[in-house]
């Protein structure tokens, strides 16, 4: 008998080696098999870090071309800045020579084309507001004169002209005035 009890025995042994193999071989499966939701969710979370960084930089992007721009319409604006002095020389010479009637009109005249032209290639405009109502963002009144035949406040005359420039980027153009324009403005005590 001892041999069946000895043979129940190591049958029962047998079973609960494989039944403990199957355990151990079970929990190493699962630990080979990594947590699939875990992986989902660090992978969810490294593609919003990645969106997040690459918004980032795209901002940054935006930001240093707005600061290029804004830095070349500066140096553009001290250079035009430091010409308005000369074309007032020159709209004061061709006046002059309009009067004497001089030979060099004509070449002073072109040359007077050209530069206009640099201006506005660099989007700078003359405020030459003469017959318009006075606007004091754009003009400086140096003057004012009783003037009856004219509407209130109306520039009479002008005696320097002003220039402004569009600076900015596309879609958020801002005008800023290189220089006011020097005028003599309209009273008119009937009106």
């Amino acid at each position: 008998m001892k041999s069946k009890e000895t043979r129940e025995e190591n049958l029962e042994q047998v079973a609960d080696e494989a039944t403990a193999d199957e355990t151990v071989d079970n929990s190493a499966a699962s630990d080979e098999q990594p947590d699939v939701e875990g992986l989902l969710a660090q992978l969810a979370e490294q593609r919003e870090r990645a969106a997040r960084a690459q918004a980032e930089f795209e901002n940054a992007k935006k930001r240093n071309q707005a600061q290029q721009a804004l830095a070349l319409a500066r140096a553009s604006e001290r250079v035009i800045t430091a010409l308005i002095p000369a074309l007032d020389d020159l709209d004061f010479a061709i006046a002059h020579a309009k009067e004497t009637g001089s030979d060099m009109l004509d070449g002073m005249q072109a040359i007077h084309a050209k530069l206009m032209a640099v201006c506005n290639a660099e989007s700078v405009q003359v405020i030459d507001p003469a017959g318009q109502p006075f606007d004091h963002d754009t003009a400086q009144a140096v003057q004012m004169v009783e003037d009856a035949t004219v509407p209130d406040q109306t520039v009479t005359q002008v005696l320097q002209k002003g220039y402004v420039m569009s600076v900015g980027t596309a879609g958020s153009d801002s005008v800023r005035v290189l220089r006011p324009a020097m005028v003599i403005v309209s009273t008119n005590p009937g009106a």
